[in-house]
């Protein structure tokens, strides 16, 4: 019987995370809180209600189907009790509209490699393969090190998106299988980092470090949110700390954008980050100050 776990979607045709044409696994959980998460739904290691308003007709399907009477019509709209709800997708299953829907699903390794065996032949055209992302896949390390065994086994390149905030002994598993890591970096002062995910970076930079010294392929990805981790201070700072690793490691930088506002809503999660999507002048800007101290 194949591992099983919790994932929240697998996306075939994926072009951003990794080389060439890929499947992305996305699995649920993470053991960071960032403000400006783009994935809020992901965070939860459960399955969760989402509701978007905009598309209730207010027709009391969703109160009529729920047996734990997690949903109301009153004057204020439509609200859910989501500290009553078990995610059973009663209310998903009535609602007509598309109003409701499960976010995350238990699937084992047979289910989503089924999913991931289906564009081999794009794989080999494109370079291309697998992505593990989340969420944090390695919350889930027994399934994460299946799905790359069984991969591998398939010649399908491997790639993990990774927070980095994993026991050593998960990179230990992990690493022999993956081919590629993806590593975000946050930010190097460690009481900002706290602040801005709710956990200390240390762990984070000592795992990263150990992968770079263990010959590791690693590129790092850096989260650039403008009045939280942008000034020249930080971005010199994540600069000397890459060149401070073993080997020659890439970066790649991720704008900030606003696209889990609307997601942490919908799963009735408040969304703290103010900050504001970068000019394309303050990306460049970040860009040739990291490089200048990458060199």
């Amino acid at each position: 019987m194949s591992e099983t776990g919790m994932v929240l979607s697998v996306l075939r045709a994926s072009f951003n995370d990794g080389p060439g044409i890929r499947t992305t696994v996305f699995l649920k959980g993470c053991p960071l809180r960032c403000r400006w998460c783009h994935n809020p739904e992901s965070q939860s290691p459960r399955m969760e209600i989402a509701f978007l308003e905009n598309r209730c007709s207010r027709c009391g399907a969703c109160v009529s189907a729920c047996p734990n009477h997690c949903h109301a019509l009153n004057a204020s709209g439509h609200t859910v009790d989501r500290t009553a709800c078990t995610a059973c997708g009663a209310c998903a299953n009535a609602c007509g509209n598309g109003a409701l829907s499960i976010k995350g699903k238990a699937a084992d390794v047979d289910e989503i490699m089924r999913d991931v065996v289906k564009d081999i032949p794009y794989y080999q055209s494109s370079g291309g393969g697998i992505t593990l992302s989340g969420g944090e896949p390695l919350m889930q390390p027994d399934l994460a090190a299946e799905i790359l065994r069984r991969a591998k086994a398939e010649g399908i390149h491997t790639t993990v998106e990774t927070c980095g905030l994993a026991s050593r002994n998960v990179f230990e598993r992990i690493a022999p299988l993956t081919d590629l890591f993806l590593f975000d970096l946050k930010g190097m002062n460690d009481d900002l980092h706290r602040q801005h995910t709710g956990v200390s970076n240390r762990m984070i930079h000592e795992n990263a470090k150990w992968l770079c010294e263990s010959g590791a392929n690693v590129m790092f990805r850096l989260p650039i949110i403008p009045g939280l981790n942008d000034r020249d201070a930080d971005l010199a700072a994540l600069g000397a700390f890459i060149c401070s690793l073993p080997g020659e490691h890439a970066f790649e930088i991720m704008p900030y954008h606003a696209m889990g506002t609307d997601k942490a809503a919908q799963i009735g999660q408040a969304y703290t980050c103010e900050a504001r999507v970068p000019a394309p002048a303050d990306i460049e800007r970040c860009e040739n100050q990291l490089k200048a101290a990458v060199r």
